[in-house]
């Protein structure tokens, strides 16, 4: 008997999701008019969203590097984040040597003031450091305060000759906004003497600061709770590290308030945080949820779509409930990384 000889290929669209949860609501997927199909897309995307209040979902923690700006002290989160799950103040050594470019005055770039730029004169430019022949540089972080806003694409290049460049890192397209930190770790980074960014989509490069990072160390940040951060006497005092946080949990983004204030702008908060899942899209489209979630997610649409649509028996909609309940801790005692626990109980004694 021969199998499939694949995994994890077989596709789910968000169609196939309503339509089987009209079956399961005992109605035929051709009687879904247009507006049920699309309120049924919508109770789909109440699915996933609520999914966060009952968990981390693994597939759905990120990490984020925030670079810091002297004096500012409250900091977004990428939208859709619902919790910091760790944060650690980061700090690295900056690499200078060699700095060279295609255009521009380079130190500039290099100089540690926020305030002067390199702005090259022609486009798909290049910005970099050369740390001597032999001299390999192992960089774990690229920074880059952008100089002017507009749209630019960049590779983050390394070499052992100045002939050939290897590419390690594509962020792709990205809005730069004037005096704004873009960080990017390089995960896995290469050690040689030659590193450089590199336009190429058309824009003409211009920054404020470059910022080649190695030897990063970061240190654990606590948090604070609300009533700890608003009773803090001197919520501006400065230091160059702001060792705590506050997580405020607003709309439209949650923020970070950090303390004490930063008070130097060449250090960085990476943070691990859990978010949503993305939204549901095209019918045609999947859902960002692994394999495992799929039973879950059905039988929680079907008791959902089944509230809706005419006609449904109470008594389906009391087992399409169990159901959803049934398959969801199923999937749930699952979402876990298996790691060690490790407790350490500080238990003193009280004296009057």
């Amino acid at each position: 008997m021969s199998t499939s000889g694949t995994v994890g290929t077989t596709v789910i669209s968000v169609q196939q999701l309503i339509d089987h949860g009209a079956r399961r609501a005992g109605k035929l997927a051709e009687e879904l008019t247009n507006e049920q199909v699309l309120a049924s897309k919508t109770s789909l995307f109440y699915v996933l969203s609520n999914m966060a209040n009952r968990g981390i979902q693994y597939w759905c923690i990120n990490k984020v590097v925030q670079g810091l700006y002297q004096e500012q002290y409250i900091y977004d989160m990428p939208l859709g984040t619902v919790d910091v799950l760790n944060a650690n103040y980061r700090s690295v050594t900056r690499v200078t040597t060699g700095m060279f470019g295609s255009s521009g005055n380079v130190a500039n770039a290099y100089d540690g003031n926020t305030d002067t730029i390199c702005q090259q004169s022609a486009p798909d430019g290049y910005l970099g450091i050369n740390n001597g022949s032999g001299n390999n540089v192992y960089i774990a972080t690229v920074g880059i305060l952008a100089g002017t806003s507009g749209s630019f694409n960049i590779d983050i290049q390394c070499s052992t000759d100045n002939i050939t460049w290897t590419t390690v890192y594509s962020p792709g397209a990205t809005t730069w906004v004037d005096g704004k930190w873009y960080y990017y770790d390089l995960e896995p980074s290469q050690s040689t003497p030659l590193w450089r960014i590199k336009e190429k989509g058309g824009g003409t490069l211009a920054v404020r600061e470059l910022v080649w990072g190695t030897a990063p160390t970061e240190i654990p940040m606590a948090r604070l709770n609300r009533d700890d951060y608003t009773n803090l006497p001197n919520k501006n005092f400065t230091s160059d590290q702001p060792l705590l946080f506050w997580f405020d949990r607003t709309i439209p983004q949650p923020s970070m308030y950090t303390w004490p204030v930063p008070g130097n702008p060449f250090k960085q908060i990476v943070a691990w945080y859990h978010r949503q899942i993305q939204d549901v899209g095209a019918l045609s489209g999947e859902l960002e949820i692994p394999q495992r979630w799929y039973l879950a997610v059905q039988n929680m649409l079907a008791h959902q779509m089944a509230m809706e649509l005419p006609g449904v028996d109470t008594s389906r909609i009391a087992y399409l409930e169990q159901q959803a309940d049934k398959y969801w801790n199923q999937a749930d005692q699952e979402e876990r990384d298996k790691s060690p626990i490790y407790l350490a109980p500080n238990i003193a004694p009280y004296t009057s």
